[in-house]
């Protein structure tokens, strides 16, 4: 059995698009969400501070989720929409001190919330 491990992601935001990044994430879609789930990723929280973002992934093998959807459809098109807004991933060495971040969108936030609209 895999111990649990967070995955920290840093990625940067091209100038100006913080605020449709946001947009496009008030909610993922539903297929992208099934895929995200389908390879093990149990959350994945995303927060800004200006154009730094942070990603948490709760997830017990993230190389698995890498090789689940490397030939996803829905990925693949997810990944197009992003690249639009995000400049570049960069090493994480030494996670980023966040000065004042905000929470732009979490997997179990929009399972709960699908929950609610039920």
């Amino acid at each position: 059995m895999t111990m649990f491990r967070p995955v920290v992601l840093v990625s940067v935001l091209r100038e100006g698009q913080e605020a449709a990044y946001e947009v496009a994430h008030q909610r993922i879609p539903e297929d992208l969400y099934q895929s995200l789930t389908r390879v093990g990723v149990r959350d994945w929280a995303i927060w800004r501070d200006g154009r730094t973002l942070l990603h948490l992934v709760d997830v017990d093998d993230y190389d698995a989720v890498g090789q689940g959807l490397a030939d996803d459809p829905v990925n693949d098109r997810w990944q197009a929409q992003m690249a639009a807004f995000v400049d570049h991933f960069e090493d994480v060495t030494d996670i980023p001190a966040l000065a004042a971040p905000t929470l732009v969108w979490s997997m179990r936030q929009q399972a709960a919330n699908n929950a609610d609209e039920r």
